[in-house]
C-alpha cells in the first residue's frame, strides 16, 4: 500500500531535489540583494589615487579636462567625419563629449502674479486662476529622458593602453530616482565590420558587474545607445579600422 506522501515528509524530511531547490533559490536571493547593496554603495571619487586603498572600496579618478589642452578637438572632428585618422588625448576626448552632451538647462524665473481687480462693495473676491501649460512646458516634459538607468555625459580618462569611462547615471524606478557612479575600462576590439569599446572591468555603483559578462554586455551597448551622437559622426565611426591606445593618446585609424 503506498504511504500517503504527507506521512512521508513528516517520516523522512524533504528530498534531495526540494533541499536542492531551497539551497539554490537561497543563493539567487543572496547574490541579488549583494548586487543591489553593491549599486547603491558610493564610490569614492579622488582628485588623486591613494598610497594605500580601503579594501572593499571602489575609488574613480576622472580624467582631465583642460580647456587649453582640449581646443583642438573641433578641428580633430571635421578631420574625423571626413574620413581622415585622428589621435585624441583625454582633454579632447572630454571638451568633444561636453560639446555634444546636453546639461539641463537653467532655471526659469518665477512668473510674479498679476494683481486681479479690486472687488466691489459687497462683492466676493473671485479667486486666482491657475495659468495654463505653455506649450515650451509641454514639450520641456515631452523630451524629458526616459529608462530605467537615464546617463549623463562620460568622462574619458587614458590609463596605460585602456581607456576608462566614467559618468553619472540616474536610476529611475517609476519616479524614485537615485544617483549612481558607472565606471567603465577596456580596449577597442572588432565585432564583425565594427569597432565596439570592450570593458575588461564595468561597475555600476560599487557592483563588480564584469563578473556577470551577460549583464555587463547588455548594459555597455545599452548605455551607448543612450549617448547623442550626430550622424555624421556615427556614419564616420562604421568607417574605422581599429582604435588604439598608446602614450596617452586614443588613435583613430579610418579606411
Amino acid at each position: 500500500m503506498a504511504i500517503n506522501k504527507k506521512i512521508e515528509k513528516e517520516l523522512y524530511g524533504p528530498s534531495v531535489t526540494e533541499v536542492a531547490l531551497g539551497a539554490i533559490l537561497g543563493l539567487l536571493l543572496g547574490v541579488v540583494v549583494a548586487c543591489v547593496y553593491l549599486v547603491f554603495k558610493p564610490v569614492a571619487q579622488v582628485k588623486v589615487m591613494p598610497k594605500e586603498t580601503v579594501r572593499g572600496t571602489v575609488y574613480y579618478l576622472p580624467g582631465s579636462d583642460s580647456s587649453t589642452k582640449g581646443k583642438a578637438w573641433q578641428a580633430k572632428q571635421k578631420l574625423f567625419v571626413a574620413g581622415t585618422a585622428i589621435q585624441l588625448n583625454e582633454d579632447e576626448l572630454n571638451a568633444w563629449a561636453a560639446a555634444g552632451g546636453t546639461p539641463p538647462p537653467p532655471p526659469k524665473a518665477a512668473e510674479k502674479p498679476k494683481p486681479g481687480k479690486p472687488a466691489k462693495p459687497g462683492e466676493k473676491p473671485k479667486p486666482e486662476e491657475k495659468p495654463a501649460d505653455k506649450p515650451a512646458d509641454k514639450a520641456d516634459a515631452a523630451a524629458a529622458p526616459e529608462g530605467i538607468i537615464i546617463p549623463s555625459v562620460p568622462n574619458f580618462r587614458v590609463i596605460d593602453d585602456k581607456l576608462q569611462i566614467g559618468m553619472k547615471c540616474t536610476l529611475n524606478w517609476f519616479g524614485l530616482t537615485y544617483d549612481v557612479m558607472l565606471v567603465a575600462t577596456g580596449s577597442f576590439t572588432k565585432a564583425g565590420d565594427q569597432v565596439v569599446f570592450t570593458p575588461s572591468t564595468l561597475y555600476l555603483g560599487s557592483c563588480p558587474l564584469h563578473l556577470l559578462p551577460a549583464a555587463s554586455g547588455a548594459l555597455t551597448n545599452y548605455i551607448l545607445s543612450k549617448q547623442k551622437v550626430s550622424d555624421e559622426t556615427r556614419v564616420a565611426w562604421t568607417k574605422l579600422t581599429g582604435v588604439t591606445i598608446e602614450g596617452g593618446l586614443v588613435k583613430f585609424a579610418t579606411q
